[in-house]
């Protein structure tokens, strides 16, 4: 959840140095993620020589976010549409893949690959075999666009060389990714495929993992089919946001905007207060501070709408009420009564297939030295639930056994079930006193 900044390529990615030294404030005051938005060519120049291994400034430039405490994020695409060269790497085309040209950057005409072509698929699937094994983290990596044909690797203009495969092809290259990519949530536009959102919601509950993008908020761009299908999956699937792709942020460059058949568009204020409201009435998780000149937009001239989006996006989890036993006895069973609120407007994806519900909260006993002596996890209790405005009541049945007598406090947390059950999200509970990332509650005799 939250900002993401971008190395948005269509022109040269972006040089390690010179990228942070303008985002710094940004990435430690601000954001949440770094997405890298780059062509094949440049994730793979060469046959099996990958950027992670090879291109010093690419690893500089992941090292950079880590550094600042961002997580990752990806899409790898392969067509050259408006791009300063080729999206596929030539050696695709010397092994023999058919293909068209497609218009790039002043008007070059780049190869591009047929994305039926069996090399082509072929050489792909190495790649994203590769890729997974170095990014399949989600230590390190929040999301993967995980269907990027055609302009942009946005899914429109795909080429087949039969378009009756179009829907098949859909279906290949998600099933590539989700079976790759097993931790990480994946993503795909929603209403760009050309195949109809019938066919894009299939994609996204059929057990593979994905999630909708939604590129354009703030724009006529997110038009009314989207509208309508961001409110029906609030709650069942993420819902990462994008605004359009303005490319500025400069007062004096405004006729783009004021072009917008949706919105009356004539300052750059009108832009990110259209963009910030798209996202809190849809439910986004995410928006986009992008690349330097956007980011200097919004910081510069929204920067009200940038902390209340910290707040109000994606989500808070607090626990509104608590009824906690004040004495415990070895083997008698006792009842913890907690009801939690969700005060922002996204949600927490965890019934989602590759996090598999990894989110629970928990009760421990803590003793005088921090340590937990015992704690328990509500199984039952499901925080991809807790939607805003609602309270969630739960009931959660112990039994104290092998716990020295004594005194010691009570202290909750929302633990990671694949990670020996340690906090694993920041509970929203203001001035809280944590010890070891458990928040602190009240004192419990142990008899």
């Amino acid at each position: 959840m939250g900002w993401g900044l971008y190395d948005d390529a269509t022109g040269e990615v972006q040089q390690s140095g010179t990228y942070w030294a303008a985002q710094d404030e940004a990435a430690k005051k601000y954001a949440s993620f770094f997405y890298v938005r780059w062509r094949w060519s440049d994730m793979e120049p060469e046959e099996g020589k990958y950027a992670w291994v090879h291109d010093e400034n690419y690893r500089k430039l992941i090292q950079g976010a880590l550094d600042r405490g961002l997580k990752l994020c990806f899409r790898v695409f392969d067509n050259g549409q408006d791009m300063i060269q080729p999206g596929t790497p030539d050696f695709v085309r010397q092994a023999g893949a058919k293909g068209y040209t497609v218009k790039g950057m002043g008007g070059k005409d780049f190869w591009n690959p047929y994305s039926d072509d069996p090399v082509f698929q072929e050489k792909l699937t190495r790649f994203v075999e590769a890729f997974a094994r170095e990014y399949d983290n989600p230590d390190v990596v929040d999301f993967i666009d995980g269907y990027n044909l055609g302009w942009w690797g946005e899914s429109h203009n795909v080429v087949l060389q039969d378009q009756t495969k179009r829907e098949a092809v859909l279906d290949w290259y998600t099933a590539l990714y989700a079976s790759n990519f097993k931790k990480i949530i994946m993503t795909m536009c929603l209403n760009q495929t050309g195949l109809g959102i019938a066919v894009e919601q299939r994609i996204v509950f059929d057990g593979k993992g994905y999630v909708i993008r939604r590129d354009g908020l703030g724009s006529m761009w997110f038009g009314e089919t989207e509208r309508n299908f961001a409110k029906q999956i609030y709650g069942k699937r993420l819902l990462v946001g994008e605004a359009c792709y303005w490319g500025s942020s400069d007062d004096s460059s405004t006729s783009w905007i004021n072009r917008d058949k949706r919105f009356r568009l004539s300052t750059w204020r009108d832009v990110y207060e259209a963009t910030y409201q798209d996202a809190m009435n849809h439910h986004f998780n995410t928006l986009d501070l992008r690349e330097v000149p956007e980011t200097q937009g919004w910081t510069g001239k929204a920067k009200d709408l940038v902390e209340s989006f910290m707040i109000k996006g994606g989500y808070r989890l607090y626990p509104s009420e608590l009824s906690l036993p004040k004495r415990l006895k070895e083997s008698a069973e006792a009842v913890i009564g907690h009801s939690w609120q969700n005060t922002a407007n996204g949600y927490l994806p965890n019934n989602m297939p590759n996090w598999n519900y990894k989110y629970k909260p928990a009760f421990a006993l803590i003793d005088a030295n921090g340590e937990v002596v015992k704690y328990w996890v509500d199984e039952v209790a499901a925080p991809s639930g807790w939607l805003a405005g609602k309270n969630y009541p739960c009931r959660l049945s112990i039994r104290p056994e092998g716990i020295p007598a004594g005194e010691y406090q009570w202290a909750v947390a929302i633990v990671y079930r694949t990670k020996n059950d340690t906090p694993g999200i920041r509970i929203a509970i203001k001035e809280a006193k944590f010890v070891n990332q458990w928040v602190l509650l009240a004192p419990v005799s142990v008899k």
